[in-house]
């Protein structure tokens, strides 16, 4: 199966190829195409959604295109089986109000956060002092098949917000403060085959593939 993933992030697209093997996994650039998006969404679905259905119409657009001038861009993909997945997926802090949530790539942006390292610093100010640290991470999955076709796959992690960055090297985002309880260490300690095992991407991604298995992906 072909997956066309809504993402420039390169952490996502390294956590998906590690996910989905066995499967080609592509991004916009990868087929010619220029996506940007911007989430305004206020729930996870919606800019999962939002994403992966205006990829599948942009590469729709450039695929008729292509047919039209008689050129070979995404030839290879011609009659082949794709899917089109976004993600979004945040962390929730119970003592922010399930905080930063749904904003947790732009968390503190007015603040002066533009980093990974600068939100993870702030999470951390903000949780001085606060004895109540459980959190949980959300992944929300939707693959877009066809027209008005798209299957949605939803899953959380639960920690605790560490009380100090981990000097640990792997992961990205707020994993270097996203401390596992049952480990002692936070999800920057430990590996990435681990990571996959447990994560709410990971969990997301399998749920989903099995949809995409029992559904059915058309042809392109």
């Amino acid at each position: 199966m072909n997956i066309l993933l809504a993402s420039a992030n390169q952490h996502k697209v390294r956590e998906f190829r590690s996910i989905f093997t066995g499967h080609r996994v592509l991004t916009p650039p990868e087929l010619g195409l220029d996506f940007d998006y911007e989430e305004t969404g206020d729930t996870f679905f919606a800019n999962a959604f939002g994403k992966a259905e205006t990829l599948f119409q942009l590469f729709q657009l450039h695929r008729e295109s292509a047919a039209r001038e008689s050129t070979t861009a995404s030839a290879d993909l011609n009659g082949d089986q794709l899917a089109v997945i976004a993600d979004d997926s945040g962390i929730c802090v119970d003592a922010l109000d399930g905080g930063p949530g749904v904003y947790s790539a732009r968390f503190g942006r007015n603040e002066g956060a533009r980093s990974d390292e600068d939100r993870t610093r702030l999470l951390l100010q903000k949780m001085e002092g606060v004895e109540e640290r459980g959190a949980h991470y959300v992944c929300c999955m939707v693959a877009v098949t066809g027209v008005d076709r798209f299957l949605c796959a939803q899953e959380t992690w639960h920690g605790r917000i560490a009380h100090a960055r981990s000097n640990g090297s792997g992961g990205f985002g707020y994993d270097p403060v996203f401390l596992l309880p049952e480990r002692g260490v936070t999800v920057a300690d430990i590996s990435n085959e681990e990571k996959h095992a447990q994560s709410h991407r990971g969990k997301a991604a399998r749920t989903l593939f099995r949809l995409l298995t029992h559904a059915g992906v058309p042809a392109m």
